[in-house]
């Protein structure tokens, strides 16, 4: 697979092909290859065909989704990741109403 521009490559990644990342763009004070183009010298197309290779090549353990598979455990402790700050929020705010006779 042959990208002609960094560009193309940079918005291939950003659409969630590289299999590390979502379908949303980046904001980058410096998008990828720009640094390279601005100083006058840009990547080689074979440059960017290693890019692209390391980039977007598919995953051994989910080829087909172009991203690892995610197993229960890791989804288990994504949601208990956010539920303790919440729970601890709420007893909080709880404890807050209590002592001020709001309650």
């Amino acid at each position: 697979m042959t990208h002609p521009t960094s560009d193309r490559l940079r918005k291939e990644i950003d659409s969630g092909r590289s299999g590390d990342k979502v379908n949303f763009s980046d904001p980058a004070a410096s998008p990828l290859g720009t640094d390279d183009e601005a100083a006058g010298d840009p990547p080689t197309p074979a440059q960017l065909a290693m890019a692209a290779q390391h980039e977007l090549e598919a995953r051994p353990d989910d080829p087909s989704a172009g991203r690892p598979a995610r197993d229960a455990e890791s989804r288990q402790r994504d949601k208990a990741r956010f539920a303790v700050p919440i729970v601890g929020v709420l007893v909080l705010i709880a404890i807050i109403l209590w002592l001020t006779g709001v309650a």
